[in-house]
């Protein structure tokens, strides 16, 4: 199993970069930096900087989505990037939350299985110099792009439609629905229901569907703190759809942090809608506690066959929460290092 990290961006960059560059020192695969523009830095300026001031890190959005950049913008920012850092990038896209949210849409409104289905074939047919036809009818391409751009593709998603999307259409899926073995399963099913249909299986060796788990993560000797942390990125999580049905008790939950999330507070680990979110869904959606209690919750996640990485989100530290560079070597030293 691999271990990477996600990164909201809403520090200076040079601090996202420093953090970047020790994730690197410290072992981890894959850097993915959030795509929400009105909350965090710009994503391609954040990849570039990351890029010049790394040498064997692969670096990626995690995710980027329709909404904001067109497709060949994506597709030629993309192909860019690899000419800074061949061979280390990875294009994770979505239909995303926080971004869409801040520009006045809903979550449910832009979570369209055709909408992610048109931009992952879109970028496919770009990156390997073929032309698309825009809703306008004009055929487009990228026509600087001397050689095609082998960019693996992760295509993220919550919810059973999203997650075969990805199975079928990705190199790698990226699935936000949780930490607890049994909504990893679920979810996986989703995921290995379209990868079948394309004659492949989970499993991330050569040939196989790369599966992530994007996972809300905070480690720290101080058990509360470290699991108040990530309850904001719980409730972000919360907000989607997902491959299981809930309890009438557990939807309520979720229905209250539905009402009051605030997108602007996406990145803060202090965010008013943190506290609607109960200790049972800390349990069942993030990596959270001391060392040794995160340290069993990955093993848990190993013991299911086909998840070949996870994707460490740290919230944003503030107040006295616990620091990203924290929790990253944490993670390494204390959990990686002794499983």
């Amino acid at each position: 199993m691999k271990f990477d990290i996600g990164i909201l961006a809403s520090q200076p960059l040079p601090v996202i970069v420093r953090q970047v560059r020790l994730a690197e020192s410290l072992g981890f695969d894959t850097a993915w930096i959030t795509d929400t523009h009105l909350v965090c830095r710009e994503l391609w300026v954040t990849l570039a900087a990351c890029a010049q001031q790394t040498s064997r890190i692969r670096l990626g959005p995690g995710i980027t989505v329709p909404h904001t950049r067109h497709v060949s913008v994506t597709a030629s920012a993309i192909a860019t990037l690899h000419e800074l850092a061949e061979g280390r990038l990875v294009l994770g896209i979505g239909t995303g939350g926080s971004a869409a949210e801040t520009m006045g849409l809903s979550v449910a409104k832009v979570a369209r299985v055709a909408t992610l289905e048109g931009m992952a074939t879109a970028l496919r047919r770009l990156l390997a110099g073929d032309s698309i036809r825009l809703e306008n009818g004009t055929d487009a391409r990228l026509a600087w792009l001397e050689h095609p751009a082998a960019i693996p593709l992760y295509l993220a998603g919550s919810g059973p439609r999203m997650l075969d999307a990805a199975g079928r259409l990705g190199d790698g899926a990226i699935m936000y629905s949780g930490v607890a073995p049994w909504l990893v399963e679920a979810a996986l099913a989703c995921v290995a229901a379209g990868a079948r249909a394309r004659g492949r299986s989970p499993g991330g060796q050569p040939g196989e569907l790369d599966v992530a788990i994007w996972a809300p993560t905070s480690i720290a000797a101080d058990r509360a703190l470290a699991r108040d942390h990530v309850r904001g990125r719980v409730a972000s999580a919360l907000r989607h759809a997902f491959p299981v049905t809930w309890s009438p008790e557990d939807q309520a939950v979720i229905d209250q942090v539905r009402a009051a999330y605030d997108s602007y507070e996406h990145a803060r680990a202090t965010s008013k809608h943190r506290l609607l979110v109960t200790d049972r869904f800390v349990d069942l959606m993030a990596l959270a506690g001391r060392p040794e209690e995160v340290r069993e919750q990955v093993r848990a996640i190993k013991g299911v066959a086909g998840i070949g990485r996870i994707i460490l989100l740290p919230q944003v530290p503030g107040q006295a929460f616990v620091e990203r560079e924290q929790v990253l070597r944490l993670f390494a030293d204390e959990v990686v290092a002794k499983l």
